[in-house]
């Protein structure tokens, strides 16, 4: 069961509360009671409790900035067919890149058995032949010709009924 508070206790608990500094949950931590008790008390004793204003808190704020956009450069719209015929060049040299490095197969994969002989794991060499195999040439080729038709199609006037 709860303590009952003693008239002096009370008569302090009325102080701070008139006095406004503490809010009601402050004081009643600090005399051990609930909010609950000393809101009933000051209703029945009729405590006025003065209205509590904050001071704003001064703090130096930046000056607003203001933005300034840079102007806009107007561009010329790009072509799609110059788009096309670069995106064609660049196919054309990878395709050129294949091509040397599949003329140099053989020399490729002597230079690969020769650096990854002391390897204690065969998985790097492994992984450096199936670069340069054949079919991961040929999945490169596949590529290749799939994005130069997308490039063409893409490039080709549209024609309409």
């Amino acid at each position: 069961m709860a303590v009952r508070k003693t008239s002096e206790e009370w008569s302090r608990i009325e102080h701070e509360y008139l006095s406004g500094d503490d809010s009601i949950r402050e004081i009643a931590d600090r005399h051990e009671i609930s909010e609950a008790a000393i809101r009933k008390r000051a209703k029945l004793k009729g405590w006025e409790r003065p209205v509590r204003t904050r001071q704003p808190v001064r703090t130096l704020l930046p000056a607003p900035r203001i933005a300034i956009a840079d102007p806009v450069e107007v561009r010329e719209p790009i072509d799609a067919g110059k788009i096309a015929e670069n995106a064609r060049q660049l196919v054309a040299r990878m395709l050129d890149e294949l091509d040397a490095i599949t003329s140099f197969q053989g020399e490729l994969e002597e230079s690969i058995e020769i650096v990854t002989a002391n390897d204690e794991n065969d998985a790097r060499r492994d992984a450096m032949m199936k670069a340069v195999s054949l079919p991961a040439r040929s999945q490169i080729v596949k590529n290749l010709a799939a994005s130069l038709k997308v490039i063409n199609e893409t490039a080709a006037p549209t024609k309409g009924k």
